[in-house]
């Protein structure tokens, strides 16, 4: 259990630390209650978005300053995974690709979930996997599924409820 304890903390404070070097929350109120969301009620993605920040350091990524401090997440300039931006708790990668406010639409869904967040998606992907409810009402003419590969990027990741929502905000599914 110290373990835990001793990998958060330093996780947290590793979170910290770019907080403070990019301004991440804004003076005021609204950065207050964000610092104080990310701190408390959605404390485990703020520690998920801290190691995938680590990870994604470690890789030769580096955070944008000037996109961390306008849009309150930790912006990497270049994605994880190719061809898609990648949204942790508070943090971003991937920030170039025109995906900002679908992908702002995780971060407010981490901060309002909380700690809830991370397994309803996980949960979400398991059922959309195993039971296709999607299938009801995908569209297969504009994007079939016609291999195991179509069938993730086009059915199971488009239709989880988080995806679902952010598209609605900006963008259109993978085809």
């Amino acid at each position: 259990m110290v373990v835990v304890w001793v990998i958060g903390g330093l996780l947290g404070a590793f979170h910290c630390a770019w907080a403070w070097r990019t301004r991440l929350y804004p003076r005021g109120p609204r950065g207050a209650g964000l610092a104080v969301v990310d701190a408390t009620w959605s404390l485990p993605n703020t520690v998920a978005g801290a190691a995938f920040l680590a990870y994604a350091l470690a890789r030769g990524n580096r955070v944008d300053v000037a996109f961390s401090r306008h849009r309150g997440t930790l912006g990497l300039r270049d994605g994880v995974i190719k061809g898609f931006a990648t949204t942790v708790g508070p943090v971003q990668a991937g920030i170039a690709m025109g995906v900002d406010d679908h992908e702002a639409v995780h971060v407010f869904q981490a901060r309002l979930f909380g700690p809830f967040y991370l397994p309803l998606v996980v949960v979400n992907w398991i059922v959309a996997t195993v039971l296709p409810y999607w299938l009801l009402y995908h569209d297969r003419a504009s994007a079939p599924i016609d291999g195991v590969a179509a069938y993730f990027r086009r059915g199971v990741y488009p239709h989880c409820w988080h995806e679902e929502w952010a598209y609605r905000r900006q963008g259109s599914p993978p085809l």
